[in-house]
């Protein structure tokens, strides 16, 4: 049996984001993960016969990293696995990769000091040279990692609702990516009453689910929001496990969050997400992985932007993206949710987008998720253009026999003439 072992530190959403690559090493070995303490007990609930390593890297030096988990470096160095997946572009996860000889490494790595990538990897620094473009989402892009990639619409559940309450995330870690309780406050009661005029909820809960950190916000939230909800609120935030949240996840009717990892845990779960992206988030990056969510995005020229980034386009000291929550077409839509040709004609979206998850070819193996919107984008053609090359490029790489013809390659920005040498044991 092979040993494979994924290197993943980043956030919790990242740990579900993984699922498809982890997926398709289980079908054909052993698999180990190393991450962060304070995400085994999470990475143990979505993989539970994945060996789960945990190791201090959030709230440490790189040197105290290293000190202190020097005796599972050598561990694991001596395990011998047959491949290792470093998934971040992370000076740490790089370090650790060191570890290993480099023909066994597969993501982002180094040897001898220098980053040595895959030319799958380096497509991706090419295509996120435009964002606006993302032809493939990153549970896409590690899954392609794998040899034998697993089937894209078997990752994760079809989303359905469940009818026992409706789900709010509060906040994600930037509040950049999450908005503020005065708009969301708007937005709650408008979905609370679309969910009841469907006869859907059975348990008529609003739960606020969040960490700690957004206590403050759960109150803040309470007060904007109309008294008469407040009898079916039941605020969470802090006092949930993972273990508690999946638990109440499993059971929703729908779940309401910015781009977070508690989303991505709900479409682990086939619970149904409606998430509201501003522009410092892109739904064709990182929007919930499976058939049946929807995802409100925000779309103006100036988007989308980095978290970290100070917004240069501010309307009375709110940015432009934040802006298009207001607006009553936005409201009406998420009310009535018919998003017809007609009904946008007769009151149309001013700088929000809605889409909706979907895949439109779930018999091909390098399948990718397709997020679809019945409004028609400028960058619409030109994605879809990039991802039949990423489809075919993966084809090709993995030996696998296709009929299927390439499309517009000349156009294309995100190969280069080299990634078309063979043969190749990653794409």
């Amino acid at each position: 049996m092979k040993k494979y072992l994924v290197i993943q530190l980043a956030r919790f959403g990242d740990i579900i984001q993984s699922k498809r690559l982890i997926f398709a090493l289980m079908q054909d070995g052993e698999v180990t993960l190393l991450t962060d303490n304070s995400l085994c007990c999470l990475a143990k609930l979505i993989y539970p016969t994945v060996n789960c390593i945990g190791i201090s890297a959030s709230e440490s030096s790189s040197q105290t990293v290293w000190e202190e988990n020097c005796k599972i470096f050598e561990a694991l160095r001596q395990k011998q696995f047959d491949e290792i997946y470093p998934l971040n572009h992370s000076n740490l996860c790089q370090a650790i990769s060191m570890l290993f000889e480099p023909q066994r490494l597969m993501g982002y790595s180094r040897h001898n000091g220098y980053a040595r990538h895959s030319n799958w990897v380096r497509m991706a620094f090419r295509w996120l040279g435009n964002r606006k473009k993302t032809p493939i989402n990153l549970v896409d892009f590690w899954g392609m990692l794998a040899k034998n990639p697993y089937p894209a619409h078997l990752v994760n559940p079809k989303a359905e609702g469940k009818g026992n309450g409706l789900g709010i995330v509060l906040s994600g870690q930037n509040a950049r990516r999450s908005l503020p309780a005065e708009y969301y406050a708007k937005i709650i009661p408008i979905v609370f009453q679309r969910l009841q005029n469907l006869n859907t909820l059975h348990d008529k809960k609003i739960y606020l689910l969040g960490t700690q950190k957004e206590q403050k916000f759960a109150e803040e939230l309470l007060v904007y929001l109309p008294k008469t909800l407040h009898s079916f609120v039941q605020n969470l935030a802090g006092k949930t496990s993972f273990q508690d949240l999946q638990e109440i996840l499993a059971s929703l009717e729908l779940l309401l969050s910015p781009d977070t990892g508690t989303a991505h845990f709900a479409s682990h779960l086939g619970t149904p997400v409606e998430g509201f992206y501003l522009s410092s988030a892109n739904v064709f990056e990182t929007g919930p992985y499976g058939e049946g969510h929807t995802i409100w995005q925000a779309y103006l020229s100036c988007s989308p932007c980095g978290e970290f980034q100070t917004c240069k386009y501010m309307n009375n000291k709110e940015p432009n993206c934040l802006l298009a929550y207001k607006d009553p077409h936005f409201l009406y839509h998420l009310l009535h949710k018919e998003l017809t040709e007609q009904s946008l004609v007769t009151k149309p979206l001013q700088n929000i987008i809605p889409y909706f998850s979907t895949f439109t070819d779930k018999g091909q193996i390098t399948n990718f998720l397709n997020w679809q919107s019945p409004l028609h984008l400028p960058h619409d053609l030109q994605r879809q253009k990039e991802k039949n090359i990423l489809e075919n490029y993966c084809l090709a790489t993995k030996n696998m026999q296709t009929e299927r013809q390439l499309h517009n390659i000349e156009d294309n920005a995100i190969y280069a003439e080299t990634d078309w040498m063979f043969p190749q044991n990653r794409p």
